[in-house]
């Protein structure tokens, strides 16, 4: 049987976590005949043996972090001991003394577009260069992506796949009892009709101009979730932004029944980002039925396409104008029509056929010659 490795490291981060636990509930169910193995850290694998076992699905422990020369030297050995055939790194830091065929997931360049320092994107840099030389295949969740690989990074067109991230069937099809809505803005200390942000918190998410925005649209609230949405950094953005008392609720991190729950409670979900590889928050909320307005930035576009209302990057004027006419009571007929059509582009963007479409990436990684 082959074996192939995915590096699970990052099972608690945000959208790569997503990423990497819904391959690995879906991978195991659609290749009997492969054993998968999660390389994770010790403290993800007892959630990973409650939410994705399978007979096919072997948990192996690295105990290596993220972003260091230990990471490369254990990765490899993990590898060399497992026998693996492929190892698939679901972001794109390679190991470089890993002797096995790699396929590798970039998520997005915002870190070579929108660098924290010199020294950051020189890393970069060299991470992507490792990422050219050693991948058999890239796999990226949208075109805006790709072409930013090709563009910035030279990698070759025949070298990447776009695979779209998916979303999960729950969002819609889960029926909510009576009152789930109401009970669970009254135990969040949410307003009745509210804004909803899902955001990690850094800076490229657009926190600032949101906020600035919210000084113009007086009678709505708007939600902060995600993890990171409560950080330090987040809390002084909005403390120094002026705005009363209970004009921006900070939820923090909340589990994902708490999260499709805030989801299909909000009036409007809003994503403001100056750069996004995907935009899974604005995927999720045209699942919910909810209405999205979003920045016209990296792949935003590609995954709204036409279901919600784009405004141009950095415009507080057009981010304002966009919430008024997104929210109930205001263009009744195009606030409906939006959710029509944005519930129609979920369902063409599952997790499952991510997972089927990864599989077949492995394949041709498999057999392909470096």
């Amino acid at each position: 049987m082959p074996r192939i490795g995915i590096d699970a490291r990052k099972l608690a981060d945000g959208g790569i976590g997503r990423y990497v636990a819904e391959l690995l509930r879906r991978l195991p169910a659609l290749d009997a005949q492969t054993t998968f193995v999660a390389l994770a850290s010790p403290a993800d694998c007892a959630r990973l043996a409650r939410t994705c076992a399978a007979p096919n699905l072997e948990t192996v422990v690295v105990r290596a972090g993220g972003y260091g020369l230990r990471e490369h030297v254990e990765l490899a050995r993990v590898a060399r001991r497992e026998r693996l055939d492929l190892l698939h790194v679901p972001h794109y830091v390679v190991p470089a003394m890993a002797r096995c065929p790699i396929v590798v997931t970039v998520h997005d360049l915002i870190h070579w577009r929108l660098p924290r320092s010199i020294v950051h994107a020189a890393y970069v840099r060299a991470v992507l260069r490792m990422v050219r030389a050693r991948a058999r295949l890239v796999l990226t969740p949208s075109r805006a992506v790709a072409d930013d690989l090709a563009s910035l990074a030279r990698v070759p067109a025949e070298q990447v796949r776009v695979v779209p991230n998916g979303v999960d069937a729950a969002f819609w099809s889960a029926e909510l009892p009576s009152g789930a809505l109401s009970a669970f803005a009254a135990r969040r200390g949410l307003a009745a009709s509210y804004v909803l942000n899902v955001t990690n918190g850094l800076p490229h998410k657009g926190l600032d101009l949101l906020l600035a925005a919210w000084r113009e649209v007086p009678d709505l609230q708007l939600v902060l979730a995600g993890r990171g949405s409560d950080g330090p950094a987040v809390r002084a953005q909005v403390a120094r932004s002026g705005l009363a008392p209970g004009r921006v609720a900070v939820l923090g991190e909340i589990d994902e029944s708490e999260l499709r729950l805030a989801y299909r409670g909000a009036a409007t979900v809003v994503v403001a980002s100056r750069l996004e590889g995907f935009g899974l928050p604005a995927l999720e909320a045209m699942a919910a039925g909810v209405p999205v307005v979003a920045a016209a930035a990296g792949a935003l576009p590609e995954v709204v396409g036409d279901a919600g209302l784009l405004f141009p990057v950095d415009s507080v004027a057009c981010l304002t104008s966009a919430l008024y006419r997104s929210v109930p009571g205001s263009d009744l007929v195009g606030r409906q029509e939006r959710i029509r059509r944005g519930l129609a582009r979920a369902r063409e963007l599952s997790w499952d056929r991510t997972a089927r479409e990864t599989h077949a990436a492995y394949g041709v990684a498999l057999h392909r010659r470096t």
